[in-house]
C-alpha cells in the first residue's frame, strides 16, 4: 500500500499524460523512467529555473488540506 504520509495523487489530462510519455522517452534515451520521476525531473528543473521564487508564495488554506 502506498504511504500516504510520503505521496499525493494528481489527474493530468490525456494531451499532458501523452506528452509525459514522449518525454520521458526523450530525457533518458536508453532508458525509459517512470512519469513520476518524469514529472519529479522537470519540476524540480522548473523550480531551480525559478532561483528560490518558489519559497516565497503563499498557499491558500485549503491546497494544505490533506486527506
Amino acid at each position: 500500500m502506498t504511504d500516504i504520509s510520503k505521496y499525493k495523487n494528481v489527474s493530468l489530462s490525456k494531451d499532458t499524460y501523452s506528452k509525459i510519455d514522449k518525454l520521458r522517452r526523450i530525457i533518458t534515451p536508453n532508458t525509459i523512467m517512470s512519469r513520476s520521476q518524469t514529472i519529479n525531473i522537470l519540476v524540480n528543473k522548473e523550480v531551480k529555473r525559478l532561483n528560490g521564487k518558489v519559497t516565497n508564495v503563499k498557499v491558500p488554506e485549503e491546497d494544505r488540506k490533506s486527506f
